[in-house]
């Protein structure tokens, strides 16, 4: 699957040894007023990027103690009234040892009160673990010298109510590492091998996390033991080997640059990566613009999500199945918004009618059904029509991709300003007619 990523804030963007800074001027030299400090962080993105990692960093260099906690570790205790005294007891122990970074692994586990579980006993078990847990985070915001941070890969699993502004101020999204970034790993782990074959390597492994790097290389490290000798760069080679079919990775390349180039004409804010993966699927990051959420500014994000299938369409004449899958793919996050328009957010046929089960409405009542597919065929009409006018660009880009593999921000960028912003009449005939009051 080719799935579109949206960072709202990457590693980059923030110094952990800055926020280190901030603490430690505060508690040892007084500069800082604690009440002036961010005193809560989120740290999330995929599996192996280095979330828990940075959390320690941060409370060893700044000189902290540093208390951990997991939802799974207090559940473990027993029944309710035990997971909620472990709970308090992390809290009480973060406290007592201040100034103190307390780590929460894992928060994504406390839930959402949100979802409506038919068994009424679990939802209620829910909703009290998240209470208590407000509570407790409302009490260690009240008190001077604890930094929390949790650590996740899906925040949007989480209740809105933990992760508002005062519980979780500062989000930072830590995403797989770009090419570069994975240079940066070999050349660690391997600070004998040559520039250019680490830098070769790190194309290979884009997609790969921190962790899977450090894995693979002890791995390699133990078979060339076992053989009574020493890991070569052709047994790395070996591991992260590249064998795929130039023309997917044509098409690959050809939908992430479509995402790209009408996130550009569209104005809907700064790609940060284009990359291609080990797998065979791809990627595009971007920085979204804040939109006051008009039928148009939901038009260009569907027709943004549709440009990976519409930039296929144009160039190869066909269409993949690269768009589709799991929740969390194109077609699903356009099917979902072009729903939201017509069920609940007051834009569609429907007037200003919020409906509970969309996804059941859709299923019962085909005029809904016709509504979102002509909202979908439009926006993919219409980035089509917008991605002719680049087409150049467009099979340009997706060659400079293929033999690199991993585009960051600036040659992004570098490529994206040929792009011509699209007036928002420019493609009127591709929107769909009117909606009826």
């Amino acid at each position: 699957m080719w799935t579109f990523f949206k960072s709202i804030r990457t590693v980059r963007d923030i110094s952990f040894d800055a926020a280190a800074k901030l603490m430690r001027v505060d508690c040892r030299e007084g500069e800082v007023g604690w009440q002036d400090l961010t005193r809560t962080l989120l740290l999330y993105g995929p599996p192996g990027t280095g979330k828990s990692w940075i959390a320690r960093a941060m409370g060893n260099s700044a000189g902290f103690s540093v208390v951990t906690g997991t939802f799974g570790q207090w559940q473990a205790a027993g029944h309710l009234g035990d997971m909620l005294r472990e709970m308090r007891r992390t809290f009480s122990q973060a406290r007592a040892q201040a100034p103190t970074v307390l780590i929460i692994d894992e928060i994504d586990a406390v839930g959402s009160r949100e979802d409506r579980d038919r068994d009424r006993h679990n939802h209620s078990y829910r909703v009290q673990v998240i209470n208590a847990f407000l509570a407790e985070m409302d009490a260690v915001a009240r008190e001077e010298g604890v930094i929390v941070i949790g650590t996740c890969n899906h925040p949007d699993l989480i209740d809105p109510a933990v992760l508002r502004a005062g519980r979780f101020d500062m989000k930072v999204a830590l995403p797989l590492p770009d090419a570069d970034g994975l240079f940066s790993v070999f050349r660690h782990c391997l600070p004998d091998l040559r520039e250019v074959d680490l830098r070769d390597l790190a194309a290979r492994a884009v997609g790969c996390s921190a962790a899977d790097i450090d894995a693979a290389i002890r791995q390699t490290r133990a078979i060339a033991r076992g053989q009574k000798r020493d890991m070569t760069l052709d047994d790395l080679r070996q591991v992260f080997i590249l064998d795929h079919d130039p023309a997917i990775d044509r098409r690959v390349a050809l939908h992430e640059c479509g995402h790209a180039i009408i996130c550009a004409a569209l104005n809907l804010g700064p790609v940060r990566r284009i990359f291609l993966n080990r797998d065979g699927g791809g990627g595009t990051v971007f920085t979204a613009r804040e939109k006051p959420g008009l039928l148009s500014d939901l038009q260009d994000r569907l027709t943004q999500i549709l440009a990976g299938r519409a930039a296929e369409r144009l160039v190869i004449g066909d269409i993949s199945a690269g768009a589709g899958g799991s929740a969390d793919s194109d077609l699903a996050q356009a099917t979902m918004i072009a729903t939201s328009i017509q069920t609940r957010y007051g834009l569609g046929a429907q007037g200003p009618v919020w409906t509970a089960d969309p996804e059941t409405l859709i299923a019962l009542d085909p005029d809904v059904l016709f509504r979102v597919r002509r909202e979908l065929e439009a926006a993919e009409k219409r980035a089509v029509q917008i991605l002719s006018v680049h087409r150049n660009l467009l099979e340009e880009m997706a060659e400079a991709l293929m033999a690199s593999r991993d585009m960051d921000r600036t040659e992004a960028q570098d490529w994206l300003a040929r792009v011509r912003h699209t007036a928002p009449d420019d493609d009127h005939n591709a929107r769909p007619a009117p909606q009826p009051e």
